[in-house]
Parts: C-alpha cells; structure tokens; sequence
C-alpha cells in the first residue's frame, strides 16, 4: 500500500490536537505480523515493536511540510521483519498515543527487511514531501497551521468565498488580503465535521451574484475579523458546475458527495 496517514490521526491533525513540530513525536518499526487498519487509533493497536521506539529531534514545519533529523534505532535483533514504519505522538501511554503516519514505501530505506543483527539508520526523504506535506488543495501556510495544530477545522471560523477564474494560484499568498479579487461575499462553513480523515460541511449558497463573472474556484480562509491576518487554507476547485458564468441569479455550491467530500488528509 502506499504511505498513508492514519484517518484517526487526520481527525486529530486537523481538529488542532497534534503539534508535530512541539509535541514528542516518535517513529516505531512494526513486524510482518501487523496488518494495518483504517481503524487503528492508539500505539496498542502496533503489537509486538522491533527494537525500541526513537523520538524524532529537530522537527520543522515549514510551508507544509514536515520534516525531522534521520533516525538511529542502533542495533536490531536479528530474524525480524521489518514491514513499515509508523510515526505517532507519545503521551507516555501506547492506549493513548495517536498513530499518525504508516510508512512502507519510503523513507529511503527498502520496506520490508530482514534485520541481521546490525544497525538501521532511517533518512528521511530529501524530496519537496520529506515526511509529511500538506500540498495543493492547502495553501502553504494552510498546511503549516494545520500540521502545527493552529488551526482546528471543527471550531474555528471558516469562511468561503468565489474565486473568479481569473485568479492565478500563489503559493506566496498568505492571507486574504493577498488575493487580489473575489466575487461576492464570503460565507461561514456550517455543520463541520471530520470523518475518516475527510472535511466535510453544510453546501454553502453564495447569494445573488452580479452578472458578467466567471467562478473559477473557492477559497476557504480561517476569519480573524481581519484581512490582513486571516490564513488562506484551501482553495477548491473540483466543484460541479465550475467554470460558472453568473447571470444575476442565486449561486450556490454542493461539496462532493464522493470520500473526499471538501477534502480528505490520507496520503503523505
């Protein structure tokens, strides 16, 4: 299977309770015996671990983008099958230390293995994902404060708006006084909810929009009150119906009905 973030960990990333970058965030090898399971919540749920557990040093989070110094389990008991590995917070108890990511192909080094008795040393990627990037739909700094726990999906204000389709992407944009236009006027999310690692929230009706637009796509920013401090976050553009030239009528927007629903956090 391919890296996965683990949908209880997602629920828990973007609801605010994860700080990769300041909380103890550890990397486990799991055996050949463990299978993974979308509904595995906790440590408990590993089994049996092949050497001992090592504490991520030097975290960052930058525009996205998770990443930590290389790892030394040191030595390992020969005769093991190393299968994956899986990153999680430790709260010091494994019933209640969040599995987050399940590695098993990559980082750079070949999954599964056979320990001999020697040392492993675990690089992480030197590519733009490292360990973990939130990229597109996230806007970079959407994707910061998501990974450091600065944003909670469920209780914040969210608001939407109408990008027309004139807007050309930035990853430099930073809040929405750095969007240079939208049409209309932007709309709390409501009925927030995060399942399976999927956002999900009421469809929003952007009201009576003057003729003569092209929507291209919608924003969605966490509202401070001010523009020049209110993160963009996501910018969606899979929406049926877009691109949508308004006529003066009512416009309203229907999130997927798919898995994904507004988005969903599982691959790394």
């Amino acid at each position: 299977m391919t890296n996965t973030v683990y949908p209880k960990g997602a629920e828990k990333i973007l609801s605010g309770a994860i700080n990769l970058q300041t909380n103890t965030i550890k990397a486990a090898l799991v055996s050949s015996t463990y299978a993974y399971g979308a509904t595995h919540e906790f440590v408990s749920s590993l089994g049996t671990r092949i050497g001992t557990d090592q504490t991520l040093a030097n975290k960052s989070v930058t525009g996205g983008v998770f990443d930590a110094d290389d790892l030394d389990f040191g030595p390992l008991p020969p005769g093991n099958t190393v299968k994956a590995i899986v990153v999680y917070q430790d709260t010091g108890n494994t019933s209640t230390s969040p599995v987050l990511l399940y590695l098993d192909s990559g980082p750079t080094v070949g999954l599964p293995f056979t320990t001999n008795g020697g040392a492993l040393t675990v690089p992480w990627n030197d590519d733009a994902k490292k360990i973990l990037q939130l990229g597109l739909p996230f806007y970079p700094l959407g994707g910061e404060a998501a990974i450091s726990g600065s944003i909670n999906f469920l209780t914040d204000t969210l608001k939407a708006v109408a990008l027309p389709s004139s807007y050309v992407y930035d990853p430099s944009h930073r809040f929405l006084a750095d969007v240079p236009s939208v049409v209309g006027t932007a709309v709390t999310l409501t009925t927030k909810s995060i399942t399976d690692g999927a956002f999900n929230a009421d469809d929003i009706d952007l009201g009576v929009l003057a003729a003569g637009s092209i929507l291209g796509s919608v924003l969605i920013y966490k509202d401070t009150g001010t523009p020049a401090n209110s993160p963009l976050l996501l910018r969606i553009t899979d929406i049926t119906g877009f691109p949508l030239t308004t006529g003066g009528s009512n416009v309203s927007v229907r999130w997927s009905d798919g898995a994904a629903k507004i988005f969903r956090l599982t691959q790394v």
